[in-house]
């Protein structure tokens, strides 16, 4: 397993396991999946954010504007096959918001976890609900 700040990506299993348990960040809950192959990756808000003045800002800019990208959005985690797919992909649906986020990973079929800021959270195509371990924060 290598993990690149929240990226990250697995060959072959641990010693004597079946699968990676994987930690994946909500905003008021976490959960625990099982990752036997391919890579993982988390955007959000959570850590790399900063209040100037009154303003909040974090680190995800909206290529348009320059400035935050400002959605419900808390996070977005994805699952692929290498880490830069799910790097970008987590990124761009972030950026994006629920809507349109959930329409690019469905066309490329690319499993998603979306958590909102509120807490809720939504699964986009594969993403293994029935496999999701929660844990408390």
């Amino acid at each position: 397993m290598v993990n690149a700040g929240g990226d990250l990506a697995v060959l072959g299993l641990p010693p004597g396991e079946g699968q990676w348990p994987i930690a994946i960040p909500g905003h008021e809950e976490s959960w625990t999946i099982p990752l036997r192959a391919g890579a993982l990756a988390t955007s959000g808000i959570a850590r790399r954010h900063w209040q100037q003045g009154q303003t909040r800002y974090h680190h995800l800019l909206h290529p348009h504007t320059g400035l935050p990208a400002w959605n419900d959005l808390w996070s977005v985690t994805v699952a692929a096959d290498r880490c830069e797919q799910a790097e970008v992909a987590a990124k761009v649906a972030f950026i994006l918001g629920f809507e349109q986020g959930a329409a690019f990973l469905r066309a490329h079929r690319i499993a998603g976890l979306f958590v909102r800021e509120d807490g809720t959270w939504e699964a986009i195509e594969s993403w293994p609900i029935a496999l999701m371990k929660g844990e408390e924060q």
